[in-house]
């Protein structure tokens, strides 16, 4: 292939492309195709490199060779987070992800089917008719409680869920901020932000460490502990070593980092959409009334809703939260016929690249139905990566695919939702693209018998 090379336009001396990038970011990523394959973006005075081209992208993801580690912005947030699977690269990554695996297998996620939809009905049960509810807010209240109980069973009571929960806005904050933060200053200074950053860690930390404890102490009954119980469990597949306890913290962190955020906006944005396309919601609920009715939701009903899983396909492109990817050169090495040095930053968008109208006619159109017309499977490979690639590719894509239908099939089935009056909801881009807010109406569904769909 032809690879073209270019410089993105707006360089200002000594701010690089700062400027641009404040000015209108989502603007700025979304403008990188149209400049070429590999784009040059001047971070301050750190020049990088954006890669645009889907087939480059695909190298970067797929990479074995130890070429590539996490980039600068995840070193930013390593201190907090600690060195679980999320940040390690090369061969321990490997080793990580080989002892976490089992956690996420589908006979696991299986068993957290219920969760999900105990969560979603608990934390939709005080909703009246009439009522505005902050979506955005009752979708972090929502997965956050869901990884809460999954992460830790039964181990703790339901306050130690919820403190879990409430944790985790302030941890989630602190890092988007210190990934996206200039230079690394602004984080060492004691600033009352940075004060409450390090006070929600200690937090985060300490609650997982009396709930290891408790476990260990034998306070917990096995299989009642969750995703701990198959962490606790996990041992190493070369030396047969298990977690120590900080790695374990650090991993429990990881997975709670990769998988809250995300999946609340997503969910946000899901409502918003359906909102904006009723014909779409009520196709969606029927083929729930028609598939599930009002008997509990099963793992079995996530591949027996193929509108549903079209329209979250089409949810993950078109509002994909994930608004960067950072990788760094460990080692020179060939890309795309030319040649990146050892410590060069690299970066791709998921967001633009799920927007480029060269492989999405039509980008901002939300239309689940373009998957049956064009399935992912037939697009080129890093065009759509809704969960990332190769082996770095997400461990939890499963769990979070489960978690989305069964929540949207939780709330659909019960209550229609729609945009509050005057409301104008816009993107705000942080390390994920959420909603500056979104303030929706709920209303009961009627009741009826199921019928076909169409």
């Amino acid at each position: 292939m032809s690879v073209t090379y270019t410089t993105a336009p707006g360089r200002v001396p000594g701010l690089g492309h700062a400027v641009a990038l404040m000015r209108s970011p989502l603007g700025f990523l979304t403008s990188l195709r149209a400049h070429g394959d590999l784009v040059r973006v001047d971070l301050g005075t750190m020049p990088s490199l954006f890669v645009t081209s889907p087939p480059l992208i695909h190298t970067l993801l797929t990479d074995r060779k130890d070429l590539l580690d996490k980039g600068r912005f995840y070193d930013k947030v390593r201190p907090l987070t600690g060195n679980g699977v999320i940040h390690a690269y090369g061969a321990e990554h490997r080793r990580q992800q080989a002892m976490i695996k089992p956690s996420f297998h589908r006979d696991e996620i299986t068993r957290y089917i219920e969760v999900m939809r105990e969560v979603t009905e608990e934390k939709t049960a005080h909703w009246r008719a009439g009522d505005e509810i902050p979506v955005d807010k009752a979708m972090r209240d929502i997965t956050f409680n869901i990884l809460a109980r999954t992460m830790f069973g039964s181990v703790v009571d339901r306050a130690a869920h919820e403190e879990l929960a409430a944790i985790l806005p302030t941890v989630l904050e602190a890092i988007m901020w210190r990934t996206v933060s200039p230079g690394d200053l602004l984080e060492k200074l004691p600033l009352p932000m940075n004060r409450r950053f390090d006070a929600a860690f200690a937090q985060l930390r300490d609650a997982i460490s009396r709930v290891m404890l408790a476990y260990r102490r034998g306070t917990a009954e096995p299989g009642t502990a969750g995703m701990l119980s198959m962490l606790l469990e996990a041992r190493d597949p070369e030396t047969g070593r298990a977690m120590s306890d900080e790695e374990l913290c650090n991993q429990i962190v990881s997975v709670t980092m990769a998988g809250s955020e995300t999946a609340a906006t997503a969910m946000a944005w899901l409502f918003y959409e359906l909102a904006r396309h009723p014909e779409m919601e009520e196709r969606v609920r029927t083929e729930v009334l028609e598939v599930v009715g009002e008997r509990d939701f099963e793992m079995a009903d996530v591949g027996d809703l193929p509108y549903n899983r079209r329209v979250l396909q089409e949810l993950m492109r078109v509002r994909q939260p994930i608004l960067v990817i950072s990788r760094r050169a460990v080692r020179d090495f060939p890309l795309g016929g030319g040649h990146v040095k050892a410590g060069t930053e690299l970066f791709y968008s998921p967001y633009a690249v799920h927007r480029d109208p060269d492989l999405f006619p039509d980008p901002l159109r939300f239309d689940p139905n373009r998957w049956l017309d064009r399935p992912a499977a037939t697009l080129p490979k890093g065009a759509y990566t809704p969960f990332g690639a190769g082996p770095r590719h997400c461990i939890g894509e499963q769990f979070a695919w489960a978690m989305m239908h069964v929540v949207l099939g939780t709330i659909i089935r019960r209550w229609q939702l729609t945009l509050a009056d005057g409301a104008k909801v816009k993107e705000m881009p942080w390390a994920t693209v959420n909603p500056n807010h979104m303030p929706m109406t709920v209303s009961p569904v009627r009741r009826r018998e199921p019928v076909a769909c169409p």
